[in-house]
């Protein structure tokens, strides 16, 4: 068996949420397939994202990753990143890079987390990536059965911060 290059990835974005009286709800997106060329099994899979989120592009802070990845995925623009909350999602896997050479990647996606703006769905325009996007209670996305248990956590740990903020 051979042994793979190992690579690390850093990806950023933010966790995007409302709150109507004791209720926090989620901006969810749904992955497109055809985007990401996904056959087989993987087509027919639903993904969900818990937020926008990319890859950090070279000379750029993470902070300037995030708030590029939430305009390029959902349009919205000037959103005040909560920087009191980060989670870090940490996962790995094989994939083959740019070069065709397979490589183990070990990826750590960085969540902060941001209040959508009133109005905000006149204001999102999401990329081809997603089919679309939806608002979802906080705990009911986190019994969602698409959502990976990382995510799911994610979600939590969102949870608890705003609970906790609220109540200051």
């Amino acid at each position: 068996m051979e042994k793979l290059k190992t690579k690390e990835e850093v990806s950023c974005g933010a966790m995007l949420y409302t709150i109507e009286g004791n209720r926090i709800s989620v901006l969810l997106l749904e992955q497109d397939n055809e985007y990401y060329k996904r056959t087989g099994s993987e087509a027919k899979k639903v993904v969900i994202d818990i937020g926008p989120s990319g890859h950090n592009e070279k000379n750029e802070a993470y902070e300037e990753t995030a708030r590029r990845e939430i305009y390029e995925e959902t349009g919205l623009k000037g959103l005040d990143i909560d920087k009191g909350f980060r989670f870090d999602l940490k996962y790995e896997f094989d994939a083959t890079d740019d070069n065709g050479e397979n490589v183990h990647i070990m990826k750590t996606r960085k969540y902060w987390c941001a209040r959508l703006p009133e109005g905000y769905e006149k204001l999102i325009r999401i990329s081809p990536e997603h089919k679309r996007y939806f608002l979802e209670p906080i705990d009911k996305a986190i019994k969602m059965k698409e959502l990976e248990d990382s995510k799911k956590e994610a979600l939590e740990s969102l949870k608890a911060y705003i609970t906790k903020v609220k109540r200051r």
